[in-house]
């Protein structure tokens, strides 16, 4: 019994042994089927994180080049802005002596003139005087027909400059002031009467104002410039209106020589036809002579055959011809052809 019971133990261990080995091989094969598993799952998942960091360091030396260009082009444009302030700075200054501040005028007003190809019409203040030389326009401006525009650019802008340098709290009062003082020159000019002194001009005067931003503050201190000024007689102008006035007069210009060149072609014309027609009295009466010679030969013709030619023959007959043969002479069949005859 005791043996039947140390083999039944011997047998119950070994069969233990033999389940725990199994087991043991059972767990290390599912721990390796586990790890493949994980691993097939977790790769493209490294793959991916591996791909985004590289894409987050690429973006990142991006962000860094695009921070470094923007910073170069910020502090170019606040260098520029700064230059722009210092030169700004530096018109206005100018711009305040008067004589600068007409040069300037005068300058816009040149630049103005070329761009609408307008320098052929136009006499400049240095050329043209009014008045017995009393009044001095800078500009005037030839139309069509003889007639002439004056433009002046004689503005006030002593408020408006001092008005760009002021404090805040100053601008409203210098911007009002360069109101009253642009209505005055209005009401100067008006005085003026240019259209007066010149026979063949409108009747208005051009004011030119050489900035926008000038007519502008003016115009914000004073809405009502533009009316007041047309029922003056005065246009208020700008550059770009300025340019837009001088291209119509430039199309006026060219529909002027299209209309002479049609008068220069017209009596051109006529004196063709006039040239002609003399021509033509000597050359018909020619050709009425040449008909009335054809006549006369073709006269002679006959008389010739009817009454020389037989006598002739009878000589020759008779022997005593000399050496030279005796032409043939036949009448002409084409009359000449009349100046106005049809016939072919």
């Amino acid at each position: 019994m005791i043996a039947i019971f140390i083999l039944g133990l011997v047998v119950g261990c070994a069969l233990t042994l033999v389940v725990a080995a199994h087991a043991r091989q059972s767990a290390a094969l599912d721990r390796g089927t586990a790890e493949a598993e994980l691993r097939r799952t977790v790769d493209p998942v490294v793959e991916n994180l591996k791909r985004v960091s590289d894409e987050v360091a690429a973006l990142e030396r991006d962000r860094r080049t695009t921070h470094g260009e923007v910073s170069q082009m910020f502090r170019v444009v606040t260098a520029e802005v700064g230059r722009l302030r210092t030169e700004t700075g530096s018109l206005v200054s100018a711009l305040k002596r008067p004589h600068v501040r007409g040069a300037w005028g005068e300058m816009q007003l040149r630049n103005c003139v070329e761009a609408a190809n307008m320098t052929a019409h136009v006499d400049f203040a240095s050329q043209a005087s009014v008045a017995g030389g009393r009044l001095r326009p800078d500009l005037i401006v030839r139309l069509p027909a003889g007639r002439e525009v004056i433009v002046d650019a004689k503005v006030p802008m002593d408020a408006y400059l001092r008005a760009l340098e002021a404090p805040e709290s100053e601008q409203k009062a210098l911007l009002a002031l360069h109101g009253r003082q642009v209505r005055g020159h209005i009401d100067t000019l008006a005085s003026k009467a240019y259209h007066a002194q010149l026979e063949g001009s409108p009747d208005f005067v051009v004011m030119f104002i050489p900035n926008d931003a000038i007519y502008c503050g003016a115009l914000e201190a004073d809405p009502t410039l533009l009316e007041h000024g047309a029922a003056k007689g005065v246009l208020i102008a700008t550059p770009t209106s300025l340019i837009a006035l001088l291209h119509a007069v430039y199309y006026g210009w060219r529909q002027e020589r299209i209309a002479e060149s049609a008068r220069e072609i017209a009596a051109a014309g006529q004196e063709l036809h006039r040239r002609m027609s003399t021509f033509l009295e000597p050359y018909a009466k020619l050709g009425r002579q040449l008909d009335s010679a054809v006549h006369a030969f073709n006269q002679a013709t006959g008389s010739l055959e009817a009454r020389v030619l037989p006598q002739l023959r009878r000589i020759e007959e008779a022997g005593a011809a000399s050496e030279k043969a005796t032409p043939a002479v036949a009448p002409l069949e084409t009359p000449a052809r009349l100046v106005g005859d049809q016939a072919a």
